[in-house]
C-alpha cells in the first residue's frame, strides 16, 4: 500500500514539475472577439446558421488548444551542456530532447529564463517579448539535438536557470509553454584585454625547447672555424675525415619561465581591469608557447604549459573575488 502511494506521489510530482501553460495569442484574442460579435449578431437576428458557424469555430478553437497541449506533453530534456566562455561572448548551450510520443512535435521555440527575471515581466515574457530561438522538429520516439545562445552578464559562474519550451502550434491561436529546470552553469572568464606588455621572461619558449648557446654542456653540432677560436674546440676527427676545419658547438637547455603576478597589474584601476590584463597575458603566453605560472592573492599556480594549465589559470581568474 505504501509503495503504491509513493508511486502515485512521484508521478504527481513529475506532472506538477512539467505543467503546460496556455494563453491566447494576439490573433487568438481577436478570434475570440469576433466570435463574440458573431454570437451577438446570431442571437439578435435569430440566425441558426450564424449559431452553427460560431459553434463550429468554437470547436475549432478547442481542438487547437488540445493540440497545443499535446505538442508539448511528455517531452523530456535529457542533457544540457555549455562550454566555458569569455565575458562579452555568447554561451552556446547544447540540448538533447527526447520525444517519447507517437507523433512529431512542431514549431517549437526555446528560450532561457534566468532566475533574476522578476514576475513584473510575466506578461511580456509569455507574449514573446524575450528572445526565442527555433528548435528543430522533434521526431516521434527519437532524441533530437538543439542549441541555444545565452547572453553572458557577469564574470564567474552563471546559472542557466530554467529553459522555456514554447509553441503556437497548430493555428497560432494559443501560446503554450512549459519549463525545464536545469542545474547547468557556465564558467565565464574575464574579458581578455589590456594595454600592458607581456612581462619579460628569463628563459625561452616552450616551442623552442633548447636555446643554442656556446658552453660546455651538450654537443649541438659543428660550425665553420673562425679565426681566434680556441684550438681545443676544433673537431679534429671531422678534419681528418673531409679536410674541412670546423669547431664543436655546445648547447645548454634554458627553461622558459614566465611569472604572471597580480602585483604586475598595480598600475591598472579596478579588479576587472586587472583580471582582464592577466587573462590577456595568459592567452599571449599560451600562443607564444611560453611556460608560465600565475600568482594571485588567494591562489598560486606553478609554472606549466598546455591546455589543462591554461584552463586552471583562467578558472582562477574567473572565480576570483576581491575582499
Amino acid at each position: 500500500m505504501m509503495q503504491t502511494l509513493r508511486h502515485y506521489y512521484q508521478r504527481f510530482e513529475q506532472r506538477r514539475g512539467r505543467r503546460i501553460y496556455i494563453v491566447p495569442t494576439r490573433f487568438g484574442a481577436v478570434f475570440v472577439a469576433f466570435l463574440l460579435l458573431m454570437l451577438l449578431g446570431a442571437i439578435n437576428y435569430s440566425n441558426s446558421l450564424g449559431h452553427l458557424l460560431v459553434f463550429l469555430l468554437v470547436s475549432l478553437g478547442n481542438t487547437a488548444m488540445l493540440y497545443s497541449n499535446r505538442n508539448l506533453a511528455k517531452l523530456e530534456l535529457k542533457h544540457v551542456h555549455a562550454d566555458n566562455v569569455f565575458l562579452g561572448q555568447q554561451a552556446t548551450v547544447q540540448l538533447v530532447f527526447l520525444n517519447p510520443n507517437n507523433h512529431h512535435c512542431h514549431q517549437l521555440d526555446i528560450a532561457n529564463k534566468p532566475e533574476q527575471i522578476v514576475s513584473a515581466n510575466f506578461f511580456k515574457r509569455m507574449l514573446g517579448f524575450i528572445p526565442r530561438q527555433a528548435v528543430a522538429l522533434l521526431e516521434s520516439t527519437k532524441t533530437t539535438t538543439a542549441q541555444i545562445n545565452i547572453d553572458i552578464t557577469h564574470r564567474g559562474r552563471q546559472t542557466l536557470g530554467s529553459l522555456r519550451l514554447s509553441s503556437e502550434f497548430p493555428l497560432g491561436l494559443f501560446f503554450s509553454w512549459t519549463y525545464f529546470p536545469t542545474t547547468c552553469d557556465v564558467l565565464v572568464y574575464p574579458k581578455p584585454e589590456g594595454i600592458l606588455p607581456l612581462p619579460n621572461t628569463s628563459g625561452l619558449s616552450h616551442k623552442q625547447s633548447l636555446k643554442q648557446q656556446k658552453g660546455l654542456d651538450d654537443f649541438a653540432g659543428f660550425n665553420s672555424y673562425r679565426a681566434g677560436e680556441p684550438i681545443h674546440s676544433i673537431a679534429w676527427k671531422a678534419l681528418a675525415r673531409d679536410d674541412v676545419l670546423r669547431t664543436k658547438q655546445f648547447s645548454s637547455p634554458l627553461d622558459g619561465r614566465l611569472s604572471l603576478s597580480w602585483q604586475d597589474t598595480n598600475s591598472l584601476q579596478g579588479t576587472e581591469a586587472r583580471l582582464s590584463q592577466l587573462c590577456q597575458w595568459i592567452l599571449e603566453a599560451e600562443k607564444s608557447g611560453l611556460s608560465y605560472g600565475l600568482s594571485m592573492p588567494n591562489k598560486q599556480i606553478n609554472v606549466a604549459y598546455g591546455e589543462s594549465h591554461r584552463r586552471q589559470c583562467l578558472t582562477a581568474l574567473a572565480l576570483y573575488h576581491a575582499d
